[in-house]
């Protein structure tokens, strides 16, 4: 049986799973090896902090891979509540077909208007499997929760979700329904975050805490690159999808230009998700042609790494600043 104490830093996980999705690979670290055996053992959700393009979501889905568990994934708008982790119930539909005479000739019952959230799923599988699209699923080997960015919400969501993953259960009232309690194999929470928001101090010491960033003794193009690598490097018998000199490294080199430009100005940086947008992009434009991809990027690179308003005194932050590169076939 897969376990997390089984993974080595540095290895490579194809991530394959769910179909839904789109193929992927995640390079396994210490730290995110070390925050999940301790947040599976203490019993307590994995809070994963870091700017986007750092792999936070990616984490979660490499998690229940390897567990071989169901992911259940939510991602948080603002107007979210802690009820719609647990259940969702369709009273429109329920009204519209009880109007018009066919709650019963259309063969429905109650449990086609109730859908369990990812809470219910995973604390009460028993009694989920009973309710809308759980009807006729398998029992999973074990659930992983992505409660997907947590801080586009407001203090109410985490303060209502204290009790409920300290207790490890809950009670839906309209069903008059318990649901979790001793004795269950408990989920596997992971919850990030991308700071928009600050979360309250009592439900961040409740959490384990995994700060995705750069390593300490390596640069933060070396990191980029490192992240490139993984996803864009030789991997067995496959050769490289893009260059590291060529193409990988003058990408990486581009963006540190524009977000340290972006810094100075005290504007929102580009990043990792940037970073890697322009090169799957470049592999899609110009496959196998490493001249065309760096041509490529001196000509899009802007639209990829400069998002603000262009700032005449800053020459830097328009999108027809001076590239930083020059196109492949031009003297440097």
């Amino acid at each position: 049986m897969p376990t997390l104490h089984s993974l080595t830093p540095g290895a490579l996980l194809p991530l394959t799973e769910p179909p839904t999705l789109d193929p992927s690979v995640h390079q396994w670290s210490q730290q995110e090896i070390d925050a999940l055996i301790l947040a599976e053992a203490a019993q307590r959700p994995l809070l994963v902090r870091g700017e986007p393009g750092t792999g936070k979501t990616q984490l979660a889905r490499a998690a229940a891979q390897q567990l071989g568990w169901q992911l259940l994934a939510q991602t948080v708008h603002p107007r979210f509540e802690a009820q719609d982790l647990i259940y969702r119930f369709d009273a429109v539909r329920r009204l519209a077909d009880a109007q018009a005479g066919q709650f019963k000739e259309m063969g429905h019952d109650e449990a086609d208007y109730w859908e369990p959230g990812p809470l219910w799923r995973a604390y009460g599988w028993e009694s989920a499997h009973a309710w809308g699209s759980c009807r006729g699923e398998a029992r999973p080997a074990g659930h992983v929760i992505l409660i997907d960015e947590i801080d586009k919400a407001d203090s109410d969501l985490p303060n209502s979700l204290l009790e409920v993953l300290g207790q490890r259960s809950f009670y839906i009232a309209p069903l008059r329904l318990p649901v979790g309690g001793p004795g269950l194999q408990r989920p596997l929470v992971i919850i990030t975050t991308n700071e928009e928001r600050e979360l309250p101090a009592a439900f961040v010491r409740r959490c384990v805490v995994l700060n995705l960033a750069p390593k300490p003794d390596m640069s933060y193009g070396d990191w980029l690159i490192e992240r490139a690598l993984a996803h864009f490097g030789p991997r067995g018998d496959r050769p490289a999808l893009l260059d590291l000199d060529a193409v990988i490294g003058p990408a990486a080199e581009q963006l540190v230009e524009d977000r340290d430009a972006a810094q100075a100005a005290g504007l929102t940086p580009p990043g990792p998700a940037e970073f890697l947008d322009l090169l799957y992009a470049l592999l899609r434009l110009a496959p196998g042609d490493a001249a065309q991809q760096r041509d490529l990027i001196v000509r899009l690179s802007a639209y990829a790494f400069v998002k603000h308003g262009a700032a005449s005194e800053q020459p830097k932050l328009s999108q027809a600043r001076k590239a930083l590169l020059s196109p492949a076939g031009d003297a440097a």
